[in-house]
């Protein structure tokens, strides 16, 4: 008797327990979060991106700098009856247009920065929906192994009653469905921490959670690799900023060139020499000064700038060869990926269902023990986990080769 009321107080806290999560759950409900909106989100909202394009402002405002001419000069003089004014003006021969070609090309190295910039945001931002996807999952197969023990252990305190089951059998299922409660728990911790990660990349709140909504099964792609080299030269930011690093370069050496010019100082002037009532002499006279460059013997700057422009040509062949050997990985990845993807779907998968179901059917009707339906319980979770993290792994394959190439289709 004393036996029957010690279950029937388990039976009682592990109701208890069932009716707490199921409350907690329900204050969980989030409203959807679309990949594309949250995508949009990030171009918008996305703090850091919205401090670099400040860049690009920046260097509008620096191209208007260039634009400016320098500025004439006025003087006067006066000396008893003697009154001179003259005004001087700097003329500039090529600098002020090499000036303007230099801010123009720094404007559009600038704009390519921010796209790599926002492309690499763009990759993480996925990498980062993908795992909130992966934690809501896993929440979710939690969810069920613990409902599934916790209707098993309700069926055992019923059964231990009827004499059907020992005690042993009783406790375990019991202490199954509390330490897979824990782990709901754990992972509740975890999916929550993923959302609010999303919202770093969205600008937004951490209050303001929202649940991805999106399928990893549907991110499927057919590709070469010889085309997908071709593609990276073509297409890859880096590469894109590298050659414009050269322009810049040889724009900078142009300007250098431009600046150890000479300038041309013209001057014209108006005099008056007054003596008594009336002016007896007035003059006009002008002028064009021509400064001595002995600083031109300094070829320092100039030879500098050249070895920048080689310098970056070397860089652009360094990101040429880094294209070839960063794609090759990705797509190796991506096709291991690929076929781990193809071992579960090809029926590891349901293999492992059928194995539990068949379990918990044997265990009921008395021709098998309770460790092997936790057995079962245990590895159909493994599986299931594992499914999702080699989904997982696949999808941010496909995000790793596609950002490698210079390519983007994601959707789902």
């Amino acid at each position: 008797m004393r036996l029957y009321k010690w279950i029937y107080i388990i039976g009682i806290v592990l109701g208890c327990s069932h009716t707490a999560f199921s409350q907690h759950i329900e204050n969980l409900e989030l409203s959807p979060l679309h990949y594309s909106t949250y995508l949009k989100e990030v171009g918008d909202k996305n703090l850091h991106l919205l401090a670099e394009k400040y860049n690009i402002d920046i260097a509008k405002a620096e191209i208007a700098a260039s634009r400016v001419m320098p500025d004439p000069e006025l003087s006067f003089e006066g000396e008893h009856d003697n009154f001179t004014v003259e005004l001087g003006y700097t003329l500039e021969l090529g600098k002020r247009k090499a000036r303007i070609r230099n801010a123009k090309t720094e404007s559009e190295l600038v704009a390519l920065e921010l796209e790599a910039y926002f492309q690499e945001l763009r990759a993480e931002a996925t990498h980062a929906f993908l795992d909130a996807i992966l934690q809501r999952d896993l929440l979710e197969v939690k969810k069920n192994s613990y409902n599934t023990m916790l209707n098993l252990h309700r069926s055992d305190s019923i059964r231990y009653r009827l004499g059907e089951i020992t005690l042993n059998d009783a406790r375990q299922s019991k202490v199954e469905a509390a330490t897979l409660l824990n782990e709901v728990f754990e992972q509740e911790a975890a999916y929550k921490s993923a959302l609010i990660l999303l919202n770093k990349y969205r600008g937004k709140k951490a209050s303001e959670m929202e649940s991805p909504i999106g399928d990893m099964s549907q991110l499927e792609r057919s590709y070469e690799l010889s085309q997908l080299m071709l593609i990276a030269l073509d297409q890859r930011i880096d590469v894109l900023v590298a050659s414009k690093g050269i322009q810049a370069a040889q724009s900078r050496l142009r300007l250098a060139k431009a600046e150890r010019r000479t300038d041309l100082g013209l001057m014209v002037g108006y005099s008056r020499d007054w003596h008594g009532m009336w002016p007896n002499r007035n003059s006009v006279k002008a002028g064009v000064s021509i400064p001595l460059k002995f600083s031109n013997t300094n070829k320092g700057v100039v030879r500098s700038s050249k070895l920048i422009v080689q310098q970056n040509q070397m860089i652009r062949e360094s990101k040429e060869m880094d294209a070839q050997v960063e794609v090759s990985q990705a797509f190796f990845e991506y096709e291991a990926a690929q076929k781990q993807v193809g071992q579960y779907i090809n029926g590891l998968l349901a293999e492992a269902e059928e194995v539990l179901k068949g379990m918990i059917y044997r265990y009921k009707r008395g021709e098998t023990s309770i460790l092997d339906v936790l057995i079962a319980q245990r590895t159909y979770n493994e599986v299931q986990e594992q499914y999702f993290m080699v989904m997982k792994a696949y999808a941010s394959a496909l995000v790793n080769l596609e950002y490698t190439c210079g390519i983007w289709d994601i959707q789902f």
